[in-house]
């Protein structure tokens, strides 16, 4: 049988339909919430538990090759951390515990990472968007590190800080620590679409994958910094210099610096019936007044 040759509009479709296939195949394999992989995900993450050696083999690589590959640490107590060193650990947690799949499937959806110097609060939080306005709508997922908490803790030498249970002497293992906690949360919500640290699920990943004894992120607060190394906290008067005058007042808030209220007839009515000017003034600055 004689072959009838291909027309040039023959041949685009057939290149286009190949094509098509083939964005097909890469969408399936990392759909958005595709229920198969998710239920496999679920199935192993409930069941599989590793050997205490193997589980500290894994995370002791992780802070090597973290120290290794990092632009940013000039060690264990690093002074600078970039949103890739937050990235490269995450994958390394994801390929090392869960064989690659977790940020797959989360990335699908929609994921980011972020350092934030103005939580001062929680070590990390794991947020979880809702575009659409629903739980059964898009979602997309954000790892966020506190960059703000880790900086003030360990600024003593020798300084020992309990994170997750566990007994961290410098950063970066308090980091990884952070990590660990987020990213459990991370499965739950791309799993389950819910969870609470507080609750025996979560915990029991965090234990069997982690050693985590505990769910709560022991690094020094603001408050805590206050009170340690200024000896302020919330009420204190204080004194301090504003453009050449001494003023006094009375700490109101503690953040990254104290919020003072000075009382002033120019100042905001407060719930006290009394009027003040805010100063936001650095914890170094201020002087207990007697």
């Amino acid at each position: 049988m004689k072959r009838v040759p291909r027309t040039m509009a023959a041949v685009r479709s057939s290149v286009r339909s190949g094509a098509s296939r083939l964005v097909d195949r890469v969408r399936n394999r990392d759909a958005p919430r595709d229920r198969q992989a998710l239920s496999s995900l679920a199935g192993e993450v409930a069941l599989r538990t590793f050997r205490r050696e193997e589980v500290l083999s894994h995370q002791n690589q992780i802070f090597e090759d973290s120290l290794r590959l990092s632009r940013s640490f000039s060690g264990p107590n690093f002074k600078r951390v970039g949103r890739d060193d937050l990235v490269r650990m995450v994958k390394m947690y994801d390929a090392r515990f869960f064989d690659g799949k977790v940020l797959p499937l989360a990335a699908a959806e929609g994921m980011d990472f972020s350092i934030s110097s103005r939580m001062t609060k929680v070590a990390g939080k794991l947020v979880t968007h809702y575009p659409d306005g629903t739980a059964k709508g898009k979602r997309r997922f954000e790892l966020v590190l506190s960059s703000t908490l880790l900086f003030q803790t360990f600024e003593d030498q020798g300084q020992k800080v309990e994170v997750t249970g566990r007994t961290c002497m410098n950063r970066l293992e308090a980091m990884q620590r952070v990590v660990e906690h987020e990213f459990v949360h991370l499965i739950e919500m791309l799993v389950w679409n819910s969870g609470n640290c507080s609750e025996a699920r979560f915990q029991s990943i965090a234990k069997r994958y982690f050693l985590h004894t505990d769910y709560r992120h022991s690094l020094i607060t603001q408050r805590e910094r206050a009170a340690m190394r200024f000896n302020l906290r919330l009420g204190d008067q204080v004194r301090f210099k504003h453009d050449g005058k001494v003023l006094e007042g009375r700490v109101n808030r503690i953040t990254r610096r104290a919020t003072v209220l000075v009382p002033s007839h120019r100042g905001e009515l407060f719930c006290d019936g009394r009027r003040y000017q805010r100063f936001y003034v650095p914890l170094e600055k201020l002087q207990k007044a007697s």
